[in-house]
């Protein structure tokens, strides 16, 4: 019995924040950070302020848990998009076009990586970012140097600048007036340059 009562407390918290997570990214994507108040997330969530601070200390605080989970909903779709049966080469560039594709279908993931420096900083964007993708780069990267389809250059080194590359790529999306345009015009780009780390077709097989 004494197991009990903790555990459904802990169930009935994690729902709490889950609620206030949920309606935090309604608000804020709907009405924008700077206007959203911790009493409109305590309301649209049906819980209390004092629940709200329980489990996030301010705003900004909910704001980078909301951008996490939604960078990791497009690193998600980055990863279903590579079948283990491709080629390491062609899992890049599949990953490549689903993550660049995901800020095109995902209006909420647009509008809050549109203030996410503006509310976090871009030190803190750029930490959050790489905690989600850049292992995920470097593990591809080196797959692919390791078949011989990727040039046999620095992995971390190449990692973290296609890992910024990436970073402005979807800045562009989100901020232009047409995701769809942006997209195809900054895979262009993305897909050319990758073209520069691939070893010859002949050699790799």
């Amino acid at each position: 019995m004494s197991d009990v009562k903790p555990r459904r407390r802990d169930i009935s918290a994690a729902l709490t924040r889950t609620a206030v997570l949920d309606a935090a990214r309604a608000l804020f994507t709907s009405k924008g950070f700077e206007t959203t108040s911790i009493d409109e997330i305590a309301r649209a969530s049906q819980s209390s302020n004092g629940a709200v601070y329980h489990h996030f200390r301010d705003k900004q605080e909910i704001f980078a848990e909301v951008f996490r989970a939604s960078q990791a909903a497009v690193m998600h779709a980055a990863v279903a998009a590579m079948p283990s049966e491709a080629t390491a080469w062609q899992r890049v560039e599949q990953a490549t076009r689903a993550f660049l594709r995901s800020y095109v279908v995902d209006d909420d993931a647009r509008a809050l990586l549109r203030q996410a420096i503006s509310v976090l900083g871009w030190d803190r964007v750029r930490e959050l970012d790489e905690e989600q993708s850049l292992p995920l780069i470097r593990a591809t990267l080196a797959e692919a140097m390791r078949t011989g389809e990727a040039k046999p250059v620095p992995v971390s080194a190449a990692a973290d600048i296609l890992f910024s590359v990436y970073c402005n790529a979807v800045l562009v999306i989100a901020a232009g007036p047409d995701p769809g345009r942006a997209a195809d015009d900054v895979e262009t780009v993305i897909v050319t340059l990758l073209g520069g780390l691939r070893a010859d077709p002949e050699r790799a097989e």
